[in-house]
């Protein structure tokens, strides 16, 4: 293990920005390669320490930055930062989860196997913790909406050089907007033909995405970090944005979602969407709603866009949306293979489960429809089927501001019995993020008072009030509420036993210009400060 912390000085108000031409890249693929920048001596330092950490200790996965604190040189890097901060707005915030996946190499008599890069589930070397399953990313650490919008988007930083016969992680350009992976969509991956040490992919969270197998007799690392949107676009927080939507010139990506891609676009830049479709008859508004929630994407994603510009697609909408009501929909589906090694199967029907969910393509078109929308979605949040609810709730929080008066209906719905309301709205006021005030109360109750009835353990420990704190920690993060005004809130929740809620909580006091919140968030950092002197009894640094 090497001596003395290699450090460099760090400008945190340096940052290299996205142009025009690499955001509507990002639209288009959800994916972009970017150097880091960081001195080659820091990524051998972290390389070194993962790899002393891998072999002799354990995978540290959300505690992998105190245990190599290196690894912020990098997430503070200017080229780093200043991309995050033109997809997600500059008050973007680190997720809590992050991991470090090792593809460790193959035994030398499977090294000479032939790899064209699409394949679902190759092999993977004994100790590698990635899947090489093409796969959408699960939410941590439990299900929360997918987005079209970017609200969320994941580093993946490598520290060595990473040629192809190493394994870099490979992806499906433009699958960020889709409901489901497809088959079909697996021989169009991208696979990095080199990967140089210091290199981070910026991706959509959503994006497919695999492991590769290692043919080297070299471990190869990389490490995953989750950033969230905390505040909805009123301008561009790229360099540029001043025009409208066109295509990129470099796009990857097989598919053409136009109206989905300039419906972002506006969005990001913080305008208000100009459709071109003007009004349409019955017929036709009917025979794009029977488009919605198919398998065919670019067919299902042109009539959600399309439909979102017709005024009077609104009533046809909501009454398609409630034909999915009576089905138990709200209830966890758990979509996955009990054998990975199962051939990969489809599921298109829409309806809650604990890894992330899709709600039904009514609801994406509503929410996308705008403030005409707004009084007929309050309206479905009043509806006795809990998946209406939920799809109503997540299309007035795509809405955003405009939505704020329906934040007291959307806390009403924090008393439901079922958990899975509760979340669903708890997400929508975040994304809408004003007139929180009156939701404080029932805040306030959620984060401080247990309810039996969500303690059921759902998937990897956690329970459903869980998630429901860390999505009202959320709320309070993205909210026009001052957190000096809700101090003692934030501090009371350092004593929650999920530990997502005291991260979020920590960045919410360390905001703090002054107070005692700051002060017990300094206490609590201390005592949670890790300490890599000593691993197992013996120096390890």
């Amino acid at each position: 293990m090497p001596g003395a912390t290699v450090r460099i000085g760090i400008d945190l108000e340096a940052v290299n920005k996205l142009d025009d031409e690499q955001i509507r890249r990002f639209i288009c693929d959800g994916v972009l390669i970017l150097d880091s920048g960081v001195p080659a001596a820091v990524n051998r330092e972290i390389f070194e320490k993962i790899q002393s950490n891998n072999t002799r200790e354990f995978n540290m996965g959300n505690n992998v930055l105190p245990r190599v604190p290196e690894l912020q040189q990098v997430l503070d890097a200017p080229t780093i930062r200043g991309a995050l901060q033109s997809v997600l707005g500059n008050d973007y915030l680190p997720h809590p989860h992050r991991f470090m996946h090792a593809s460790e190499p193959l035994d030398e008599g499977l090294r000479d196997i032939v790899i064209k890069g699409d394949e679902h589930g190759p092999a993977m070397g004994k100790g590698s913790s990635g899947s090489s399953h093409w796969h959408q990313d699960a939410q941590s650490p439990l299900s929360r909406a997918r987005y079209h919008v970017p609200r969320l988007a994941m580093v993946l930083y490598f520290p060595q050089d990473t040629p192809i016969e190493r394994g870099p992680t490979r992806v499906i350009p433009g699958t960020h907007l889709h409901a489901r992976l497809h088959q079909d969509d697996f021989p169009d991956a991208f696979v990095p033909p080199e990967i140089k040490a210091g290199s981070c992919l910026l991706i959509a969270f959503d994006v497919g995405h695999a492991a590769l197998s290692n043919r080297t007799d070299m471990s190869r690392y990389m490490f995953k970090f989750v950033f969230m949107r905390t505040r909805n676009p009123t301008l561009p927080s790229w360099d540029g944005g001043s025009d409208s939507w066109k295509a990129p010139e470099g796009a990857m990506s097989k598919f053409a979602h136009p109206d989905a891609w300039s419906y972002i676009w506006d969005w990001m830049r913080g305008h208000t969407h100009a459709s071109s479709h003007g009004t349409s008859s019955p017929d036709e508004i009917a025979e794009l709603i029977q488009r919605l929630n198919s398998a065919d994407q670019e067919r299902r994603l042109d009539a959600v866009y399309t439909l979102a510009g017709i005024d009077e697609a609104i009533k046809p909408l909501c009454d398609s949306l409630l034909t999915h009501a009576g089905m138990q929909r709200e209830y966890a589906i758990d979509y996955r293979e009990p054998d990975p090694s199962i051939q990969y199967r489809e599921h298109h029907e829409r309806g809650w489960n604990e890894d992330a969910y899709v709600l039904q393509d009514e609801a994406y078109a509503l929410g996308a429809a705008g403030e005409d929308a707004i009084e007929s979605l309050t309206d479905l949040l009043q509806h006795s089927d809990d998946w209406i609810k939920i799809n109503a709730a997540f299309a007035l929080g795509e809405i955003g501001a405009a939505a704020s008066g329906a934040i007291e209906q959307l806390a009403g719905l924090l008393n439901n019995e079922k958990h899975q309301v509760a979340r669903a709205a708890l997400d929508a006021m975040a994304c809408i993020g004003c007139n929180i005030e009156v939701a404080l109360p029932s805040l306030r109750r959620l984060l401080t008072t247990n309810n039996p009835d969500w303690q059921k353990e759902l998937q990897r420990g956690w329970t459903g009030e869980n998630q429901a704190r860390f999505n009202a920690l959320c709320v309070l993060l993205s909210s026009d509420i001052d957190a000096s005004d809700i101090e003692d809130l934030l501090v009371d929740c350092l004593d929650d036993a999920n530990g997502y809620v005291h991260a979020l909580a920590i960045e919410a006091l360390t905001r703090l210009d002054q107070g005692k919140g700051l002060q017990h968030a300094l206490a609590y950092l201390k005592t949670h400060r890790f300490d890599a002197t000593l691993a197992h009894g013996k120096r390890v640094y």
